[in-house]
């Protein structure tokens, strides 16, 4: 939940000092980040008491995932959107995955 909002608070940011394409680009960045860490999160399910080489493996394979998803996704929107902006979408993703680091460091 962290993710979508900082996804768009950097948008609202965006859209007060750069117009409308460079909030809603910002955002698909930002969406990028969540979607793919929620990808990850749902992927990452392994049962309680697994050995750690399995829980291992299902890391590396929604790692796997993740990674996927975001090129795929990066790529959707490099070809769909004509009028993407691409510095707030990579701020955007940035800013997405900084706190997603953060959070891991955290917890």
């Amino acid at each position: 939940m962290i993710q979508v909002a900082t996804a768009v608070v950097i948008a609202l940011v965006m859209l007060y000092f750069q117009g409308l394409m460079s909030a809603v680009s910002a955002f698909a960045g930002g969406a990028i980040g969540f979607i793919s860490s929620l990808v990850y999160a749902f992927k990452m399910v392994a049962p309680l008491g697994s050995e750690p080489k399995k829980m291992v493996h299902t890391h590396y394979k929604a790692e796997a995932y993740k990674l996927t998803i975001t090129i795929l996704l990066f790529s959707l929107v490099f070809t769909q959107f004509k009028e993407v902006h691409a510095l707030p979408l990579i701020a955007g993703y940035a800013a997405t995955l900084a706190v997603y680091w953060i959070a891991l460091i955290i917890v």
